[in-house]
């Protein structure tokens, strides 16, 4: 099978990605730091990315500011993902943005295609370790998500959220403490 110039760049270019995820330690996190940029769709300034870091489609994700990710997170970036500034990933986060479609069970799933939905993560996120997004959530500025959620449905600001799947367990700050909100 021969392969066209496109396929063998965009073969070199996921195994470039691959190796600069793989380099441990705080040379691994610089050289992240100054190459991830020229891969993805933007990425701010003092962002810190661990070990591990594994994207597909990067010139569909966005990365803020001050964000920091920790050891073996996964971006699937098909259907877009941003990501606000002041967010953090514990190990190993997984946000997908793409996913199988079954919706004809006359079908086999793997001939059905995919489903693309953006993933938005508002500033000042922070993911706790084992966190699972799934494609087409937006979580909402402040939120907290604990260890092992699956989050399968838009978060609103400052919720406190944990389970599978994933649920408001408190909040930061209600809604209603927000200026402006319920005054008559």
């Amino acid at each position: 099978m021969k392969a066209t110039v496109w396929e063998l760049r965009s073969e070199l270019r996921a195994l470039a990605l691959w190796f600069l995820g793989a380099i441990p330690l705080r040379l691994g996190a610089r050289l992240r730091a100054w190459l991830l940029p020229r891969f993805m769709q933007s990425m701010g300034t003092e962002t810190i990315v661990q070990h591990g870091f594994r994207v597909t489609v990067p010139e569909k994700v966005s990365i803020g500011s001050h964000c920091n990710f920790g050891a073996d997170v996964i971006i699937a970036g098909g259907g877009g993902v941003r990501i606000g500034d002041w967010v953090g990933f514990g190990p190993d986060v997984k946000v997908w943005s793409v996913n199988h479609r079954f919706d004809d069970p006359d079908t086999p799933w793997q001939l059905q295609g995919w489903e693309a939905k953006e993933v938005v993560i508002e500033d000042d996120v922070w993911l706790a370790a084992n966190v699972f997004v799934m494609p087409g959530v937006t979580i909402g500025r402040g939120a907290i998500v604990s260890a092992g959620t699956v989050v399968n449905k838009s978060v609103p600001p400052y919720a406190l959220v944990a389970g599978n799947p994933g649920r408001v367990v408190g909040w930061r700050k209600r809604p209603s403490d927000e200026p402006g909100v319920g005054a008559s």
